[in-house]
């Protein structure tokens, strides 16, 4: 019975890669960076700089911007939708400012709650 349901379930093999999908393009495009600290708040909050897209503006330069995670002892919070390349600053001991980035150009400022990780945009 295990044996069947093991075949049934494809018996483990990994799927086979999309048509004309190029995991070299993807991997330029999403590369593997390490985790970096941004900025540390009050009450031992951090927030790092995570995950990371490359990108590039009208004129062809290129650029990386980052995801944030909020840090707060063993809690981490990803802020959703808010990739930056440029440090956030402290607005006080609960919120931070980021302004997202987009094809290597600043756009709307957001502030971001260090305790529920959840942006608003001010600006």
């Amino acid at each position: 019975m295990l044996a069947g349901l093991l075949l049934a379930c494809g018996g483990g093999r990994t799927p086979p890669a999309e048509a004309g999908a190029d995991s070299t393009a993807e991997a330029a495009r999403f590369p593997a960076m390490p985790d970096s600290l941004a900025l540390r708040g009050p009450d031992g909050v951090e927030v790092w700089f995570t995950g990371a897209r490359t990108a590039t503006d009208s004129a062809g330069q290129g650029c990386i911007e980052r995801g944030l995670t909020i840090v707060r002892g063993e809690s981490r919070m990803l802020v959703p939708l808010l990739m930056t390349g440029a440090v956030p600053t402290l607005v006080n001991d609960s919120t931070i400012r980021a302004r997202i980035w987009l094809d290597c150009r600043p756009g709307n400022t957001y502030e971001v709650n260090l305790r529920t990780a959840i942006p608003t945009r001010t600006r």
